[in-house]
C-alpha cells in the first residue's frame, strides 16, 4: 500500500500500483495517515528517501516524521536511502545556479539513524563507509537482478523483431526526466536551453564510425527522426516499462544524463555497456575549445551559463550530493562518464564502446566484478525479518 504526495502518487500509479494521495495541509495529512494505518494495519512502514523531509518547502511542513515513529498501531519502521544521505546532517547545494533563492539552492539532510534503521541498496552504493554513530542502524542490501537475465537468443529475437541488422549497433539514450522538471520550475527559457544541449549531443553522435541506430527516449523532442551518414535517429516519448527494459537489455550501449539513473543500475546488473553524459564545467576558455564548440560556447556563456557548470545529473548539478556515494565505490567503474565539454574524447569513448570488443569486455568484466562483490549481501526481506 502506497501513501504519497501527488507527484509520487502519479508515478506509482503509472507502474500499476494503487497509491493514496497526501495533501498540502498538515492536519489533513495526519488524519489520512492515521486512517490508512488503522485500515491496513501494516507490519512495516517504509519511508522512501526520508532525508528529503528537510527539503525546501516540504514535506516537513506538511508531514511530521514523528507520526511514523509514534504510529498508532505499533508498526515497525525504516527508511530506504539510495544516496546515503540519511546517515549525516549536511547542507548541500541542490541546484547548480548561483542566481537563485536560497530555499531552492540547498538540500538539508537529516541523520535518521538515531530514529530508525536505514536500508541502503547496492548498487548504487557499496558497503565501505560506516556511520560515526555507535547506535546507528545502517543495513546494505543487494538489489535483485534475476529478472534482468536475457540470453543471446532472446536478445537476437527482439532485435530482429525491431529491424536491427546483425552488423548494426543500437544505442538507447534516455533523458532523466525529474531534473528537467525541476529546471522547468526555476529556470527561464528551458526549451531553448535544451535545444542547445541537443545540438551538442547530436554533433557527438554524428561521429560514430559504423551503422548505428540512436533511439532517444525523452518527453522533450530533442531531435527529429532522421538518417545522416552512419547514424539513424529515432525520437520517442515514454515507452511502456516492459518494452523499455527489452530495449535496454538488447542495446549495444545505454546512455543517460544522470549518474544515479535507475536505468544505469539495470544496465549494469544486466551487463549492458553503459555511460552517463556529464560536464566537467570549470572556467573554460574559448582558446581551449574545439572548433565545433566555439559558437555553442559563446551562446551558452551569454544566455545559458548553467550549461557550462559542472554536473553529474543534468542539468541540476549534484556533484557534492553524489561525492559521498561514489568515493571508494567500485560501482563508478561499471559505466563510463562522457564529458560533453570534451566532445572528441566523448566521441572516441562511444566508438570504442560500440566497436572495440576488448573495451566492451573490459567494462562488462568490471560489472561482473562489482556484482560478485555485492552478491554476499542480504536481500531487503532478510534484513526486515532480522529486524
Amino acid at each position: 500500500y502506497f501513501l504519497a504526495f501527488p507527484f509520487g502518487a502519479r508515478l506509482i500509479r503509472k507502474y500499476g500500483f494503487f497509491a493514496e494521495e497526501l495533501r498540502f495541509n498538515k492536519k489533513d495529512n495526519y488524519r489520512i495517515f492515521k486512517r490508512v494505518c488503522k485500515r491496513t494495519n501494516p507490519g512495516w512502514i517504509l519511508i522512501a528517501d526520508g532525508y528529503l523531509f528537510d527539503f525546501w518547502f516540504g514535506p516537513r511542513y506538511i508531514f511530521n516524521i514523528e507520526w511514523i515513529v509514534d504510529n498508532p498501531i505499533g508498526a515497525k519502521f525504516a527508511s530506504f536511502d539510495n544516496l546515503c544521505l540519511s546517515i549525516r546532517n549536511k547542507i548541500l547545494p541542490f541546484y547548480n545556479s548561483s542566481n537563485i533563492e536560497d530555499k531552492f539552492k540547498w538540500l538539508r539532510t537529516t541523520n535518521l539513524t538515531k530514529l530508525m534503521p536505514v536500508l541502503v541498496p547496492c548498487p548504487y552504493t557499496f558497503p565501505v563507509s560506516k556511520s560515526d554513530n555507535e547506535k546507528s542502524s545502517i543495513f546494505y542490501y543487494r538489489r535483485s537482478n534475476e529478472w534482468l537475465k536475457w540470453n543471446e537468443d532472446q536478445k537476437k529475437s527482439f532485435r530482429d523483431s525491431i529491424g536491427i541488422k546483425k552488423e548494426e549497433k543500437l544505442v538507447l539514450f534516455s533523458i532523466s526526466e525529474w531534473p528537467v522538471r525541476i529546471t522547468r520550475a526555476i529556470t527561464e527559457d528551458v526549451d531553448i536551453w535544451l535545444r542547445y544541449f541537443s545540438h551538442i549531443v547530436k554533433m557527438i553522435f554524428q561521429e560514430v564510425k559504423g551503422k548505428t541506430t540512436l533511439l532517444v527516449i525523452s518527453t522533450y523532442p530533442l531531435f527529429n527522426s532522421s538518417t545522416e551518414g552512419y547514424l539513424k535517429i529515432i525520437n520517442w516519448d515514454l515507452l511502456p516499462y516492459d518494452i523499455y527494459i527489452k530495449f535496454l537489455l538488447t542495446a549495444d550501449l545505454f546512455i543517460t544524463t544522470s549518474a544515479i539513473s535507475s536505468s544505469i543500475v539495470k544496465a549494469v546488473m544486466g551487463k549492458v555497456p553503459a555511460a552517463c553524459l556529464i560536464s566537467s564545467g570549470g572556467e573554460l576558455k574559448e582558446s581551449r575549445l574545439s572548433s565545433q564548440l566555439i559558437n555553442w560556447f559563446k551562446t551558452a556563456r551569454a544566455k545559458y551559463p548553467d550549461l557550462l557548470r559542472s554536473y553529474l545529473v543534468f542539468p541540476v548539478g549534484w556533484q557534492e550530493i553524489l561525492t559521498f556515494i561514489f568515493e571508494k565505490n567500485p560501482y563508478k567503474d561499471t559505466f563510463e562518464f562522457l564529458d560533453l565539454l570534451k566532445p572528441m574524447a566523448t566521441i572516441n569513448t562511444i566508438n570504442t564502446l560500440l566497436f572495440n570488443k576488448e573495451k566492451r569486455e573490459s567494462l562488462i568484466q568490471k560489472q561482473n566484478s562489482y556484482i560478485k562483490q555485492i552478491n554476499h549481501l542480504p536481500g531487503p526481506e532478510r534484513i526486515m525479518n532480522f529486524l
